[in-house]
């Protein structure tokens, strides 16, 4: 127990006063202190109970005890109908602060009434509640192992701060000060008898001890009864509480609190808050139940145990032939801790042997670390319940099983997103981590005989300190028998001094053992159901054997196939050392922009040295990874493997289509500025004017590397006039263009913009032979977006400038005054400047320049229909091939040339028609199709009116 922080000095004089009047007032019945502040301790009051009387200097109290200190504490039913059981206060305490400490010693012995209940709601107490006597007579034959005792703190704290009673007492006439010390008599729940303790809403309590205080005698046989503790905490905080006086030290004037936590790493029993003591003296067991649900816990969690009095590790002669033949009888002890929905634990778990010393003058109790809890290998009729992670040797000095029995087990639960951090050294049983929950391993260790975690939970293990040694000298990271890594959950090494030793990891269901930056020690290595080993980019020397837990066919659609996975960087590498069996996927984990190809083909990522030729393991790519600027996957060869090449990334792929995809935009605009100079030939008194287009298609890219599609969408405006001139009538005019695309391909995009400007010419000479010539500049603007492999975001921006022309021949032959045929012959060109760039993944973009000649041979044949009122249609059709060489293009990523060209032959089909409303106004619309090698354009069209003045 702890300092009481706002102690007063209670003078004799007002202490009796106050207390004649409240036991003139209610000596009849147990006193309601409901409601009111309540003080247990009083001195010379003339009634009530003496505490312990020491009549020498008590070292752990601090001081004299005159004898004369009065403890009106006890809780009862009421105190009148048989003074033998000693009732102060009534067991239902609501709105109270209590000051002092409340003792449950008499509470179920009441003659009118059995009920072991206390419930203390809506109070505050600051001390603590305790079964024991602690007074200088109690009733001798009290037996507790009549009930259980059911307390409930409701909204209520029991703080532990009540560190002694203070009083001043006059000798002789000298008045002098001094106090009576019960800071040790234990933190602010200390039980001796069985109970079922309930502590909920909001509540909060600083430190629980449960002992075994008593036991049920044995016979002949063993007696079957065990010694329960049941502890339930809901919406609450149990933090640390304290033995030792706090008040007398502190950091400016601010002592200590009880739920102050230590730095050491040694055992503290002021540090626990939840203290399990098992008798060793006793013949039962003692088990215990602690739920923690939506709570905090705060401080370590001791658990003490040993062996029963008539149980005999070495074996024992029962009949006396001189042939040991039985271990006696033991009752295995227990303590099983769960944390629930959402509760968090700082602190440690330890599983040892303490020894107790009890002050039968002072009622104090105080704890020695003695060694592990008690365990033997020799049986003769009990089973291992457990097993021991220390050397255990026969006669002879081999090593021998691990299996042992042991005195107690301790076992932990996290479930529905608990956490535990852990502090110090923590030796347990069994730990089991379900949905969701966390254990967080740093400056500190777990030492466990299994530890297993389910259904997307994780452990971290951070940087390990040591911390005290109680057995096996494991006082470091995390160490135990079997660990299960199962379905979806983690164990990730966070630091260097991060360490992890197992004699057998299993990794089952999608579970992942990340060997991150620490050392991971086993000797089986368990991979089924894709659990994953993830090696990061690590070059990692595994020293174990490596398989799946069922191994029979290779096939994948087969009945029984099974595998793992090796997860791994590109920069890391995994050697394993051992027998190696099973099916294993590998995955590759990272993507970058960043890399040639020379870093990646070929390289060598795993290697297995085993030399058993019984033993056979297979290894295929499980996805492909970006690496620079193309995808990698593993492959297996021999007992490597190795990253094989394969397509481009998508960012990749787009970098390289955006030259292409600009030079479409570019000719779709050129085929637009064609079809104009057409209709002003094909239209009958065309003196030029005033036009507006729009146009649009979807191009197919598919060259050697690259692949794409592309939507197009833009308008074109012009002016131009008829000139007449020698021999020709001449079309000259102006026009400017605006297009936006679209790229795509997989994860891959690309927004386009691009501005044109034209200057135009068209000649008729009097032979029918035709003449149309361009020239153009244009600006294009690119944002380029993709995704990785890894799941992350790429994305880069680029522009460019280009110049191009536009040149066709061709010859009308007059089929009747109002149809003909042109066959025709052109050639234009674009030549795109480069721009050098980086995506924002690393990939370097450079070399992008991009020329495109594109040859076309064809007919173009029409008809016109001629209305009243200067109005008439013209249909027209078009055949014609068509040759692209930018086929030969390439640009450079990261330093490799790599083919961006699209080009070939392709076919060109189109039809559309021109409607004259007067001689003056306009309208006109075609569609056209091209497929072929590289070139694929499903359709275009081009739709726009003409004004002429």
């Amino acid at each position: 127990m702890s300092s009481w922080k706002n102690k007063t000095a209670l003078t004799r004089l007002a202490l009796a006063c106050s207390m004649a009047i409240a036991a003139q007032a209610a000596v009849a019945a147990t006193n309601d202190i409901s409601g009111t502040t309540y003080d247990t301790y009083g001195h010379d009051l003339g009634y009530g109970n003496h505490v312990y009387v020491n009549d020498s200097f008590d070292a752990n109290a601090g001081s004299y005890v005159d004898g004369y200190v009065d403890f009106d504490g006890y809780v009862g039913w009421n105190n009148s109908t048989d003074g033998y059981y000693d009732g102060d206060i009534y067991p239902v305490i609501n709105k109270s602060v209590v000051n002092g400490v409340i003792s449950t010693y008499y509470l179920g012995y009441d003659s009118s009434n059995t009920a072991d209940t206390l419930n203390i709601t809506n109070s505050t107490i600051h001390g603590m509640i305790t079964s024991s006597c602690v007074t200088d007579e109690c009733a001798g034959d009290i037996d507790h192992q009549l009930g259980t005792l059911q307390l409930t703190v409701d909204n209520s704290t029991i703080d532990d701060t009540y560190e002694h009673y203070d009083y001043d007492v006059t000798t002789n006439d000298v008045r002098d000060h001094d106090l009576y010390n019960t800071s040790a008599m234990g933190n602010a729940i200390t039980l001796d008898q069985e109970a079922n303790v309930v502590i909920q809403n909001n509540s909060h309590v600083a430190g629980i001890t449960l002992t075994q205080g008593y036991q049920w005698a044995d016979d002949v046989t063993n007696s079957p009864e065990i010694f329960t503790d049941t502890v339930t905490v809901k919406d609450s905080v149990v933090t640390s509480g304290a033995y030792t006086e706090l008040g007398n030290q502190g950091f400016y004037g601010q002592s200590e609190k009880p739920s102050d936590y230590s730095d050491s790493a040694n055992f503290n029993v002021d540090d626990a808050a939840l203290l399990v003591v098992a008798n060793p003296y006793a013949d039962n067991a003692m088990q215990t139940t602690a739920t923690f649900d939506h709570s905090t816990l705060t401080g370590d969690v001791i658990f003490s145990t040993n062996f029963d009095h008539n149980f005999y590790p070495n074996g024992y002669d029962s009949n006396g032939d001189g042939v040991k033949d039985t271990n006696g009888w033991d009752d295995q002890d227990s303590l099983s801790l769960t944390l629930d929905n959402g509760s968090k634990w700082v602190g440690g778990a330890q599983s040892i042997s303490l020894d107790t010393d009890y002050d039968a003058d002072t009622g104090y109790t105080t704890y020695t670390v003695i060694d592990h809890p008690d365990f033997t290998n020799t049986l003769y009729d009990y089973s291992p319940n457990s097993i021991w992670p220390d050397s255990l040797t026969n006669a002879d000095g081999d090593l021998v099983s691990a299996a042992v029995y042991q005195s107690g087990l301790f076992d932990v639960k996290l479930d529905h997103g608990s956490e535990w951090d852990t502090r110090k050294s923590s030796n347990i049983d069994t730990l089991t981590v379900d949905n969701g929950s966390q254990v967080n391993v740093a400056n500190s260790s777990i030492l466990a005989d299994s530890i297993t975690l389910n259904n997307g939970s994780s452990m971290q293990i951070g940087d390990s300190a040591d911390g005290q040694q109680y057995y096996a000298g494991y006082n470091s990271g995390v160490a135990t028998n079997a660990l299960n890594i199962n379905s979806g959950s983690q164990v990730i090494l966070t630091e260097e001094t991060a360490a992890l030793y197992a004699n057998t990891i299993t990794v089952t269901n999608g579970g992942e053992l990340n060997l991150g930056l620490g050392q991971t020690d086993t000797h089986s290595l368990v991979l089924s159901d894709a659990g994953t080993l993830n090696v990061g980019s690590r070059e990692y020397v595994l020293n174990s054997d490596m398989s799946n837990a069922r191994y029979v066919t290779n096939d994948v659609n087969a009945a029984g196939y099974d595998h793992g996975v090796i997860a791994i960087n590109s920069d890391g590498h995994l050697a394993v050392n051992g027998d190696v069996s099973g099916n294993y996927t590998v995955r590759v984990d990272n993507a970058t922009g960043k890399g040639s190809i020379a870093d990646y083909q070929d390289k060598e990522i795993v290697r297995v040295y085993d030399d058993n030729a019984d033993t056979r393991a297979s290894f295929t790519a499980a996805n492909r990874a970006d690496l620079g600027a193309y995808t990698y996957e593993a492959e297996q060869r021999g007992d490597t493997v190795v990253l094989d090449q394969r397509n481009l990334t998508d960012a990749a792929n787009m970098a390289l289509s955006i030259p292409s995809a600009n030079a479409n935009i570019w000719h779709m605009e050129q085929d637009t500025l064609e079809r104009r100079q057409t209709q002003t030939r094909d239209s009958v008194g065309d003196t030029g004017g005033a036009w507006v287009s729009y146009f649009g298609g979807h191009v197919n890219g598919d060259g050697d590397e690259i692949s794409y599609d592309q939507d197009i969408s833009g308008i074109m405006v012009g002016v131009d006039k008829i000139i007449d001139g020698n021999y020709a009538n001449w079309l000259v005019g102006m026009s400017a263009g605006f297009a936006k695309g679209d790229v795509s391909d997989h994860s891959g995009s690309v927004d386009q913009d691009s501005q044109s400007a034209r200057v135009y010419s068209s000649a008729k000479f009097d032979n029918n032979v035709f003449l149309d010539t361009s020239l153009s500049y244009s600006h294009y603007s690119n944002d380029l977006d993709a995704d990785m492999s890894n799941g992350d975001h790429t994305s880069g921006s680029t522009s460019s400038d280009a110049w191009g022309f536009g040149l066709k021949v061709g010859y009308d032959i007059a089929l009747d005054t109002q149809g003909k045929l042109s066959p025709y012959a052109s050639v234009s060109g674009l030549f795109m400047d480069s721009d050098d760039y980086r995506t924002s993944n690393g990939m370097d973009v450079s070399d992008q320049g991009y020329n495109s000649l594109r040859y076309e041979a064809g007919i173009n044949a029409n008809y016109r229909f001629d209305y009243a009122n200067d109005q008439s249609l013209t249909p027209y059709a078009t055949l014609a091939y068509v040759y692209d060489d930018a086929g030969s293009n390439d640009a450079d990523i990261n330093g490799d040339n790599i083919d961006n060209g699209v080009g070939g032959s392709a076919v060109r089909v189109g039809l559309g028609g021109q409607f004259n409303f007067t001689k003056n106004f306009s309208t006109y619309a075609g569609a056209s199709y091209m497929g072929g090698s590289d070139i694929d354009q499903p359709w275009a069209v081009n739709a726009g009116v003409k004004y002429s003045w």
